[in-house]
């Protein structure tokens, strides 16, 4: 089944998704932009987050989860190799099993209906933030000396969203109405969840071999895995 899902994520707190590189930057952990300098959500991100709650929920819907399929992510050797596939590297993928869907990157949207607005005309909500933390030794549990980090967060203003889409192919139903609980379950994206970054509510539009399809139906289809 060809499914397509537009998705529209709102921020509710500042969002940090680190690039993993200092250049060009102030900040020890600086966000992720795009070729314009502007945040953007990868999907690769949001995968990660969605893929972990549906691990969460399948195990919660079959109690024998662990002894029908061997799969123990994130250790690639202990993922899905072979037949029997798990329900989650079926939607998701394994290093030896192609994902059958692709998360686009989401980017920054006007949730206006009025004409769009390129981001050259959004200057005034380019600008990002620094937030200061310190390290911790584990080992004495005190604070680390010389580990002050900075961190950039962004803010969305309340007038716009990140916007995105899923799309692919899944062959059942239920395989479908797990992707969609996993990403209903998504509350939060990014680093620094614990100091109150990136809580977000998600919304979901389903398109289902070319007909849309209210997600209230195929959540219902959640039940097969328990039968």
């Amino acid at each position: 089944m060809q499914i397509e899902i537009d998705l529209k994520v709102t921020l509710d707190t500042p969002f940090s998704i680190g690039t993993g590189a200092t250049a060009d930057s102030v900040a020890d952990k600086p966000l992720i932009k795009d070729a314009e300098g502007y945040p953007i959500i990868p999907g690769s991100s949001l995968k990660g987050v969605v893929r972990h709650e549906c691990e969460r929920i399948i195990r919660s819907l079959i109690p024998a989860f662990d002894d029908q399929w061997i799969c123990h992510p994130p250790l690639a050797k202990n993922m899905c190799k072979t037949d029997p596939i798990c329900p989650v590297c079926r939607i998701f993928g394994s290093p030896w099993y192609p994902a059958p869907i692709t998360f686009e990157n989401l980017v920054l949207a006007t949730e206006s209906k009025e004409q769009s607005r390129t981001w050259r005309g959004l200057r005034s909500v380019r600008k990002t933030s620094l937030r200061f933390g310190v390290g911790i030794n584990r080992s004495r549990n005190v604070v680390a000396e010389d580990l002050l980090y900075s961190t950039e967060t962004y803010a969305p203003p309340q007038a716009l969203v990140y916007q995105g889409r899923i799309w692919g192919t899944l062959g059942e139903r239920q395989e479908i109405a797990l992707l969609l609980a996993g990403l209903q379950s998504v509350s939060t994206i990014g680093g620094d969840r614990s100091r109150g970054l990136g809580w977000c509510q998600v919304e979901v539009a389903v398109i289902l071999d070319g007909q849309s399809v209210p997600p209230s139906e195929l959540l219902q289809e959640l039940d097969q895995w328990s039968n």
